[in-house]
C-alpha cells in the first residue's frame, strides 16, 4: 500500500510542482533546482536516511536508536529499517534527531518518537513514559504537522495552521513556554508568544529555537547566541524561557533582510544561528569562532577531535554528560558573549555579496549542526563552514586553516545529503552514498571506524542492504 502512495505523491508533485510552497513541501523531486534536506539529525555516532519511504539506521543503535525493540544493536551489524513503518504501510517523509532520540513525520501529518526518553524527548510522554522507546509511538496525531525539529534533549513540530508543539527537555529555556520544566506531556506554545500569529518556519540551534510568523517577526528562545537575544528586562542571560522578538538585532543595514519575511530558513549550532534569505545569501550571528568571517581566530583550540566521543553501552552516560554541561554552565564564569572580538553585534554575511568569500547569493538550503553547517548550493554543489582550526577533521568538515567557506568535490551529481554531529554523508544520482567526517562505530564501513575524507571509497555496505530489500535495479538516494 506505501508504494501505491509514494507514487501518488510523486505524480502529484510532477504535475503541479509550479504551485508547491517550497517551505513546506516534504516530499521532494530530484527534477528541482536545488535540494532540501529531510533529515535533521544531530546524533553523535549513528547514521539515518530515509530511504523509498523508509528509515533505515546504522552506526551506533544504543538506547533503542534502531527502533526496533531491542535496546542495543551492535554498531557493526548491518544497517535495518525501522520495522514498524514497514509494516504499518506508512512512508515517512522527514526524520529530526537529537543526542540519543529520533523522531519521524509520516505522510498523513503524524509524528513518531523513539530511543532515549528520559526527559520524554522521544515519547512526549504518549503511551509510555519509559526510559527508553525501543519502538516508535506516535507523538502527534491528526495536527497536520508539516515540519519536525530536534535539538539536545527536545523536540518541536510545526503545524500547517502555524502552531508550534514541543516535548522534552525544557531546562534551559527550550521549550520556551516560561518555565524550565521537562515537558512531560505535548504542549502547544501559546500563539499570544508569537505576536497573536500564525508561525511560518521554524528552526533550531543546539539547545535554542527559532520561528518567525507571518508578520515577518522573529522570535528566539532557550540558549542565547548573544545577549542581544535576552529579554528586554536583561541586559545579559544565559538562556530565555520565553519567545523573544529579535528582528531589531537581525534587521540592520547589511543582513539581507528587511523582516523575517525575507527569510527562508533560519537554524543554528552550538553559541551560533544561521538564516538563508529567498536571495539565496545566508547570514549568521554568534560566536565568531562559528562562522566564516575571513578571521583567524588565534585562540583555538587544537584539542583531539574525537576525544569525548565514545558512546559506550553504559545506560546513564549521556545524562552524566548532559549533568556535567549544565553545571558548567549554570557557574558564574567569564562570559565572552560580552566581548566583541567573540561575538558578532550584527548578522555577518557569510554567502553573498557582503560576504568575505562567495559573493554570490547561490544557496538553496542550508544545514547547521553542533560546530558547522552545510550550504546546498542551487546547482547541487556543496559549501561548508564552521568552528575554526588546524586539525585534519576540522579540514573535512568545515576549512581547515581558514576562515572561510570552501567547496567541496563530490563524487557524481549531487541528490540527497543527511548527517550528525561531525559526519556528514551525500548521495549521487547514480545511486551511491559516500561519508565524510568522524566513522567511529563503524558509521563509514562495517570492518573498521576510521574517519573519511571527500574522494573516499563509497559506502558500499549501507547500499548493499538496500538493494537487499529493493532489487539491484533500484536507485537509492533519489529523493522523492
Amino acid at each position: 500500500m506505501k508504494l501505491i502512495r509514494i507514487m501518488v505523491l510523486f505524480l502529484a508533485c510532477f504535475c503541479f510542482r509550479a504551485i508547491a510552497d517550497s517551505d513546506t513541501d516534504a516530499i521532494l523531486l530530484s527534477t528541482q533546482t536545488g535540494i532540501k534536506t529531510v533529515t535533521r539529525i544531530n546524533l553523535r555516532n549513528t547514521g539515518v536516511t530515509i530511504e523509498n519511504g523508509d528509515v533505515w539506521v546504522w552506526g551506533y543503535r544504543g538506547r533503542g536508536l534502531q527502533g526496533n525493540g531491542v535496546k542495543n544493536v551492535h554498531h557493526n551489524s548491518p544497517p535495518a529499517r525501522v520495522q514498524t513503518f514497514v509494516d504499518k504501510g506508512l512512508a515517512i517523509t522527514q526524520v529530526a534527531a537529537g543526542r540519543y532520540h529520533i523522531i519521524a513525520l509520516d505522510e498523513n501529518g503524524d509524528v513518531w518518537g523513539w530511543g532515549r526518553n528520559l526527559q520524554y524527548e522521544a515519547s512526549g510522554g504518549s503511551l509510555t513514559t519509559n526510559t527508553y522507546v525501543l519502538t516508535p509511538v506516535k507523538v502527534l496525531s491528526g495536527k497536520r504537522v508539516i515540519d519536525i525539529y530536534c535539538n539536545e534533549f527536545t523536540s518541536y513540530a510545526l503545524t500547517a495552521n502555524g502552531e508550534v508543539w514541543v516535548w522534552g527537555r525544557g531546562s534551559r529555556g527550550e521549550a520556551g513556554i516560561n518555565d524550565k520544566k521537562t515537558k512531560n506531556v505535548v504542549q502547544r506554545i501559546p500563539p499570544e508568544l508569537f505576536g497573536g500569529d500564525r508561525v511560518r518556519i521554524m528552526g533550531v540551534g543546539y539547545r535554542s529555537a527559532y520561528a518567525i510568523n507571518r508578520a515577518g517577526t522573529i522570535y528566539a528562545w532557550g540558549e542565547v547566541v548573544s545577549n542581544k537575544f535576552c529579554p528586554e528586562t536583561k541586559k545579559n542571560c544565559t538562556y530565555s524561557i520565553l519567545p523573544v522578538r529579535i528582528n531589531n538585532t537581525l534587521v540592520q543595514a547589511n543582513s539581507g533582510i528587511t523582516s523575517g519575511a525575507s527569510i527562508k530558513q533560519i537554524t543554528g549550532g552550538q553559541h551560533f544561528m544561521t538564516y538563508l534569505t529567498y536571495e539565496g545569501e545566508v547570514y549568521g550571528m554568534g560566536s565568531t569562532k562559528y562562522l566564516a568571517d575571513g578571521k583567524f581566530d588565534p585562540n583555538s583550540l587544537e584539542e583531539d577531535d574525537e576525544e569525548g566521543w565514545v558512546d559506550g553501552d553504559v545506560d546513564d552516560e549521556a545524562d552524566a554528560v548532559a549533568a556535567a554541561d549544565d553545571a558548567k554552565d549554570e557557574k558564574n564564569g567569564e562570559d565572552t558573549r560580552k566581548d566583541p572580538y567573540y561575538i558578532t553585534e550584527s548578522p555577518i554575511a557569510i554567502i553573498g555579496k557582503d560576504a568575505h568569500d562567495e559573493k554570490k547569493g547561490v544557496a538553496y538550503s542550508i544545514y547547521c549542526r553542533f560546530r558547522g553547517c552545510v550550504a546546498i548550493t542551487k546547482h547541487k554543489s556543496i559549501l561548508t563552514w564552521g568552528i575554526k582550526g588546524t586539525s585534519r577533521l576540522k579540514g573535512i568538515l568545515y576549512n581547515r586553516n581558514k576562515a572561510s567557506v570552501a567547496q567541496r568535490p563530490l563524487q557524481g551529481t549531487l541528490t540527497k545529503i543527511d548527517g550528525g554531529r561531525q559526519q556528514l554523508f551525500y548521495w549521487n544520482e547514480d545511486g551511491e552514498v559516500y561519508g565524510v567526517g568522524v566513522g567511529s562505530y563503524h558509521k563509514f564501513d562495517l570492518s573498521n571506524s576510521s574517519r573519511r575524507d571527500w574522494g573516499d571509497k563509497r559506502l558500499d555496505f549501507l547500499m548493499n542492504a538496500m538493494h537487499a530489500v529493493y532489487g539491484e535495479d533500484h536507485v537509492l538516494g533519489q529523493v522523492k
